[in-house]
């Protein structure tokens, strides 16, 4: 299991919204599948979008290789450990976060992270 932090954050929260829900990869190969694990990407974006300073949501991912063949269950508890983590003290109606589950033709699946940078309260 890999988890990287990606350089964006200033651009579009809905390209990135749609992207990440989105049936095709950025080379235009069909995804396997997409699935949203936790919370609601459009949500995340249209909170984004409405900040007015530069670096406005955070995205990573956490990446599997196919011999990790992850569980539903696994998969579940390193969002729960990472949510734990990222946003200690903050309760989940303090946070604008999704999970985004992409499967990939070789069995490798990854989840990309997508968080408005604002506490909600």
């Amino acid at each position: 299991m890999l988890i990287k932090f990606l350089g964006h954050g200033t651009g579009n929260a809905h390209a990135a919204a749609r992207y990440l829900t989105g049936t095709h990869d950025h080379n235009g190969i069909e995804r396997v599948e997409v699935k949203v694990l936790r919370g609601d990407p459009m949500q995340v974006a249209q909170v984004a979008d409405s900040l007015e300073f530069k670096n406005r949501y955070t995205s990573g991912v956490i990446a599997f290789a196919p011999e990790d063949n992850p569980t539903d269950e696994q998969i579940k508890q390193v969002l729960d450990d990472l949510e734990r983590t990222a946003f200690a003290g903050l309760s989940p109606d303090r946070v604008a976060y999704s999970a985004i589950l992409h499967r990939e033709d070789n069995g490798a699946c990854h989840i990309h992270i997508f968080v408005a940078r604002v506490d909600l309260i």
